[in-house]
């Protein structure tokens, strides 16, 4: 659903870290390779992090959300998840 702006959020129940982020690369490269009418192609930035037991909404979607800033900040059009964050939650 839409999170907000231009976010959104996809809950994934029973998928593990690599099978979400192997999505969000298949909505990546699928979105990136799509000509859209009278906008051209545009590229989209995913960050994806998975339930931990201690997690409520607001950390798991915190931890989300700053992986999708490392991949805007690296330059868009990426897939970032959660390992990248060592050390920086």
């Amino acid at each position: 659903g839409r999170w907000g702006g231009e976010e959104f959020i996809i809950l994934l129940p029973n998928t593990d870290l690599a099978q979400a982020r192997l999505l969000a690369e298949k909505l990546r490269s699928t979105l990136a390779a799509h000509e859209f009418a009278g906008a051209g192609r545009r590229t989209g930035s995913f960050g994806v992090a998975s339930h931990r037991a201690d997690d409520n909404e607001d950390s798991l979607t915190r931890r989300a959300d700053q992986c999708l800033y490392v991949a805007k900040n690296q330059g868009r059009d990426r897939v970032v998840d959660e390992s990248a964050l060592d050390g920086k939650e």
